[in-house]
């Protein structure tokens, strides 16, 4: 029988903790795999979890890239670039499942991630964890990724896991990692603990002859996670006004916002997210507002769960009034055929070349 490839992208793991099991090590950062008697490092953790939850056994690849003594979350382009380069080595190595904790809630990251963990999801599970204070997770929070939370409820027995259907921050799979000898290490339950948990039972599956398509059905059918994460926090909100600056864009496609989106985190570090009305490309940047939605809900939600300075609203012209007797908008930019685009704004109005547009906003924004 083929086992299947289980690959922990994190930190070197001890092989001393997981009764000295061999396993394929791929270094991608300049750190040494140094061990500290005194402490675990973090891709230890996850490999003593998967190792103890597992029922049958698996091939392990261990790809490092972040140094032994650092956090698990992703901060930079460079570390952005060695977890894409870990999910492509992935791919050539033939990886059934990818027990993936080192995400970024920095949605302009999502240009680094996006093509190769689509292209890894035809072969492969990712399964994914979702960022610990619940902001919008790349690459978890996409459709193709198998998000995971924490059972921040306690339903489940440790090693349980769960399913939610339709989680708006797409993480739909609940687990218990909530294990006596990680509390007597004094580590506590996480999402990127649950992750192993999650790993181990898709290795059982696929063990038990699942393809991993059938496998991933397999997870839709799991008992239902019912508590409420995030609690009723769209009315609890409302009384207050919205701190991040929402800009009315005005276009038949989501695809001239996307770009300025992109422009305005290369020159100045913004990070953007959107609401949308029309039809178009959606990122993990981009929601769609549905017909006969809440627009103020939708608003209030992407302040909270999306790590972002400015939130589009992307519509026609003809949608303009009708959105600003629902919410209060602060920058309106009405693209016209001139190549032009005409900016609204508390202080004034002025009529810009769209390729100014980027710096415009910003200095607005700024004052």
């Amino acid at each position: 029988m083929k086992l299947s490839k289980i690959a922990i992208i994190d930190t070197a793991i001890d092989a001393t903790r997981i009764g000295g099991k061999l396993f394929e090590f791929v270094n991608l950062c300049a750190s040494s795999d140094v061990f500290n008697d005194a402490d675990i490092n973090h891709g230890t953790i996850c490999a003593m979890l998967l190792d103890f939850c597992a029922d049958s056994t698996y091939e392990l690849v261990n790809i490092q890239i972040f140094d032994n003594a650092r956090e698990k979350v992703a901060k930079n382009s460079s570390e952005i670039g060695k977890l894409a380069e870990a999910l492509q080595l992935c791919w050539e190595l033939k990886v059934d499942i990818v027990s993936l904790s080192a995400v970024s809630s920095i949605l302009s990251d999502s240009k680094y991630l996006y093509d190769v963990t689509k292209k890894l999801s035809k072969r492969a599970v990712i399964v994914c964890s979702l960022d610990n204070m619940r902001y919008i997770t790349v690459p978890a929070s996409y459709p193709h990724v198998l998000g995971v939370s924490a059972d921040v409820g306690r339903l489940l027995s440790p090693g349980g896991i769960a399913y939610k259907m339709d989680d708006p921050l797409g993480a739909n799979v609940y687990a218990n990692c909530d294990f006596c000898f990680l509390r007597k290490r004094r580590h506590w339950s996480s999402n990127s603990f649950a992750v192993p948990v999650v790993a181990a039972y898709v290795n059982n599956l696929l063990n038990q002859g699942y393809s991993i398509s059938e496998a991933k059905s397999k997870l839709r059918k799991l008992p239902l996670y019912s508590f409420d994460v995030d609690g009723n926090t769209s009315s609890m909100m409302l009384s207050s006004e919205m701190e991040t600056p929402v800009v009315f864009f005005s276009d038949e496609s989501t695809v001239t916002c996307g770009l300025l989106m992109d422009a305005l985190f290369e020159k100045y570090e913004v990070q953007s997210a959107a609401l949308s009305f029309v039809d178009g490309q959606y990122d993990v940047r981009v929601k769609k507002i549905e017909v006969g939605g809440l627009l103020k809900e939708d608003l209030r939600y992407m302040e909270k769960h999306y790590k972002t300075d400015i939130i589009f609203i992307i519509g026609l012209e003809s949608q303009l009034e009708k959105t600003g007797q629902v919410v209060e908008i602060d920058v309106t930019l009405l693209k016209k055929r001139d190549g032009k685009t005409f900016i609204k704004y508390e202080s004034g109005q002025e009529s810009v070349h769209t390729a100014m547009i980027p710096d415009r906003l910003h200095d607005i924004l700024s004052e």
